[in-house]
């Protein structure tokens, strides 16, 4: 930058004639302060130097605007035009229609070029859509076919003898979360497809239960006594696999051969244990056999290394994501197939089931094509068609689909249900599934068990939760105990909390001390403890593998006089403690205590030792504490240990040694009451925790979950807001930066015009003044003379004025410069240039 770039500023004045060597078209522009000047005028481009780029003060303003405009979204013309192509292939269609009825007068209408939702007719085959998603956990046919029965809500058709007239798309399908069972088939066969297995869209007749997806007719069994074994090995198996920590299950080494027998034999002999049909047909149905539905078929794929003659093709219900045989009688006929390449006709009998059909579609005796077949449509090996690799087939081909890319949003997805809630309704239970996370307290699943019809009666409730803290896995609560014991709570727990929980059962209240309760641990906790058993006034704790070879302990406290509910945390008295031990081969037997209980009501210690071999009664010794006037005297009565040998090959005990053994037992039943002390408050712990737990419930996030992980998202948004505030920053500088030398640049032109007009006011008053010295008149001539000389005083003056402006505009710019670049708001800007 130059200091030439200020010459917008001043043209020399050596005359009078300085206004008239200034342009017109800077003097007409620079009264608009809200523009710049012409592009065509030298002292514009000067100007645009000394500021840099100008920005008026509109633009500057919408720099730092966020402008978010909510556009409509619009369907490709895909959706509402029919390309060439697609123009040919519906052309066909109609005219495959017409010789079909008139081939076939008694058949049904065929469901070949139905309208999409823009109302624009399609061929069928087109909606499919081949894709695959990029979620992980979606990877095969089950995973898609569960999905689909979660993800849609699924609506029966308005008229069950009628095809529907029109047919989304899988992507709008998607979007709604609504769907009849065309929609809901064509979405999963895309999916399928994508996934590289032969599906195939069906059209035929079902039942009633399949065709409404109405479960109310069928009847579940209640779960077993406890909670299903398989299904907690399951869920473990999946939090094992998320953790990367985990340690590999072991490899299946059973044979294949050997599964398949097993897995036949089952079938056999057994009914399956979750679902059991009380009415699999209903005969008192009109519309038997004639309600249109559309389902799934898949024919399996055969590979040049598996050539199983036995593949059979199988259905799959898209409604529940269930796969059937071919022989499920609720499918009673099928009147056409179809795929992203071709549409086939069934030719044989709609009467006599599924089981019957021939499912070669090659074969033009079984089935009508609609455009000529080709092996790669149907794929399968069985065919036994061979091509010459080398002919070349021109035949019309199906076109592309108009589908649009058929996505899951994160959100939707993790949603996993529409609203992130199902409800099913049978015959005499309701379940109800719900996303992960979606409930606070981590319920993913409900189902309530009734003895009455219409939901009333409730007896059994199972709840399924995942993603707990406190790794609570399920509870069973069943209503239906007999007695008075109130209702039977089950909780069971997954491994990795910090006591170890396994299972707690409890009936009625919980926050009740004397509630009957049975607590069991896994077999990892430091004393061993494998279980817990409480009563009204007792507890028994048993052992596993302690090195003192104790295994049982009881606790029997006073009955308390006041039977209203007590507090979990109340303390109680003990008045019998007995525990149990093992055999230890290293002591006599006679030494060896079996059993020893601290009678501190009659104040006695009894024990029993173990059995020696060949016995069948134990040796006992009762040992009867001293009272306290007794220990005073200092003397001991040798009667107080009462000694009942059964082989007594040692002898019986001296009197010191009975002294002696007696002082033992009064430390031991010492330490027993401290344990009896301590595991109290140790269960009173574990029962508050419990009680904290079930009201203060939290869930746990994935650090690597993003998407949950809310903390870290705030977190780092906390840092991306900081960054954005200090990037603000420095743009408010640099937007106050560029005011100021836009209002430096305004004040400076606001001077020049001021000059201007008061030169140019005085000028035209210099020159009225010097025409009227012509005149007669003297003294208005002398009067005019010494008015001229004053403004030609007032002209010289202003000429300097605006000479040392010149000189000086230098200099006042860099000062302005100068103090700008000093200021501390202005140092992370890139300096302004001075001129020299």
């Amino acid at each position: 930058m130059y200091s030439d770039s200020l010459d917008w500023l001043w043209e020399d004045f050596n005359s009078h004639n300085l206004i008239e060597e200034i342009e017109d078209d800077y003097l007409g522009t620079i009264n608009n302060s809200h523009s710049d000047t012409s592009s065509q005028s030298s002292y514009n481009i000067d100007c645009s130097l000394l500021i840099g780029n100008e920005k008026t003060e509109e633009e500057s303003d919408e720099h730092f605007e966020d402008i978010n405009d909510d556009v409509p979204e619009i369907l490709p013309e895909s959706y509402t035009k029919t390309s060439n192509i697609e123009k040919l292939i519906l052309f066909c269609a109609e005219n495959f229609i017409e010789q079909f009825k008139v081939k076939y007068p008694d058949r049904r209408q065929l469901v070949l070029i139905p309208q999409n939702e823009c109302g624009v007719k399609k061929c069928v085959c087109t909606t499919i859509k081949p894709s695959r998603l990029v979620y992980s956990d979606l990877i095969e046919l089950t995973s898609y076919s569960k999905f689909v029965a979660k993800h849609i809500t699924y609506f029966k058709l308005e008229d069950p003898l009628a095809l529907p007239n029109k047919i989304v798309s899988p992507a709008t399908t998607l979007k709604t979360q609504t769907a009849n069972c065309f929609e809901l088939a064509i979405l999963l066969v895309s999916f399928l497809i994508g996934c590289g297995y032969n599906a195939f869209v069906v059209y035929g007749y079902a039942t009633k239960i399949v065709c409404n997806n109405d479960l109310r007719k069928i009847k579940i069994d209640l779960p077993k006594e406890s909670f299903d074994e398989q299904e907690s090995e399951s869920d473990s198996i999946e939090d094992i696999v998320d953790d990367p920590y985990a340690i590999e299950p072991m490899i299946d080494l059973c044979n294949e051969y050997v599964d398949f027998l097993m897995d036949e034999e089952k079938n056999k002999t057994a009914v399956n244990a979750e679902i059991q049909e009380i009415e699999f047909y209903d005969w008192t149905d009109p519309l038997f056999g004639k309600r249109v539905h559309a389902w799934v078929m898949v024919i399996p794929l055969e590979t040049e290394n598996d050539k199983n003659e036995s593949e059979i093709p199988y259905f799959i219900e898209p409604s529940t994501g269930e796969r059937k045989e071919i022989s499920d009688e609720n499918y009673t006929g099928i009147e056409v197939v179809w795929n992203n390449t071709n549409y086939w006709v069934n030719l044989q009998s709609l009467e006599g089931g599924c089981a019957q059909y021939d499912f070669t579609l090659m074969n033009t005796t079984y089935w009508e094509h609609f455009l000529p077949d080709k092996p790669q449509s149907v794929r399968r090996g069985t065919l036994g068609l061979k091509h010459n690799e080398n002919e070349t087939i021109k035949n019309l081909e199906m076109p592309n689909s108009w589908v649009t890319v058929i996505q899951v949003p994160i959100n939707k997805y993790l949603m996993l249900y529409p609203n992130g809630k199902k409800i099913v309704r049978y015959m005499n239970a309701i379940k109800e599934f719900y996303a992960d996370y979606s409930m606070p307290n981590g319920l993913v699943k409900r189902t309530t068990f009734y003895s009455k019809p219409g939901y009333l009666n409730k007896i059994f409730v199972r709840e399924i939760y995942k993603n707990r803290v406190d790794k609570l896995m399920c509870t069973d609560t069943n209503y239906a105990v007999e007695g008075t014991l109130g209702t039977e709570t089950i909780e069971y727990f997954r491994p990795g909390r910090d006591d170890y929980l396994k299972k707690y059962k409890f009936y009625g209240d919980c926050d009740n001390i004397e509630t009957r309760r049975l607590v069991t641990f896994y077999k990892l906790r430091l004393d061993s403890m494998a279980g817990i058993k409480i009563n009204e006034n007792s507890f028994i704790i048993t052992y596993n593998d302690r090195s003192d070879l104790l295994f049982w302990h009881l606790c029997v406290f006073h009955r308390t006089k006041n039977h209203e509910t007590r507090s979990i945390n109340d303390k109680r008295k003990p008045k019998c403690v007995v525990e149990k031990y093992l055999r230890n081969e290293s002591k006599h037997k006679d030494l060896d205590i079996a059993t020893i209980t601290f009678d501190l009501e009659s104040n006695n210690i009894y024990v029993q030792y173990q059995y020696g071999e060949g016995q069948i009664t134990q040796s006992s010794r009762l040992f009867k504490k001293p009272t306290y006037s007794s220990i005073k005297n200092e003397k001991f009565n040798p009667k107080s240990v009462i000694e009942d040998i059964v082989y007594p090959y040692m002898g019986y005990l001296k009197t010191h040694e009975a002294y002696i053994m007696l002082q033992e037992m009064i430390e031991s039943e010492k330490k027993a009451l401290i344990n009896v002390l301590k595991l109290e408050n140790s269960v009173i712990q574990m029962l508050e925790t419990r009680s904290r737990e079930r009201s203060e419930f939290k869930l746990k996030v994935n650090s690597l979950d993003w998407d949950r992980n809310h903390w870290i998202r705030k977190l780092l948004q906390d840092k991306k807001d900081k960054k954005h505030k200090l990037t603000t920053k420095e743009s408010n500088a640099s937007y106050i930066r560029d005011k100021i030398i836009q209002y430096f640049r305004l004040n400076t032109k606001n001077q020049f015009i001021r000059f201007k007009q008061l030169f140019e006011t005085k000028n035209l008053e210099l020159q009225s003044l010097t025409k009227s010295l012509q005149t007669n008149d003297a003294e208005l001539r002398d009067r005019n003379l010494i008015r001229c000389s004053s403004l030609k005083t007032e002209l010289n003056i202003l000429t300097l004025k605006l000479k040392r402006y010149k000189e000086s505009r230098i200099k006042r710019y860099n000062n302005l410069a100068t103090c700008i670049n000093s200021n501390p708001d202005y140092k992370k800007l890139p300096p302004l240039k001075l001129f020299v």
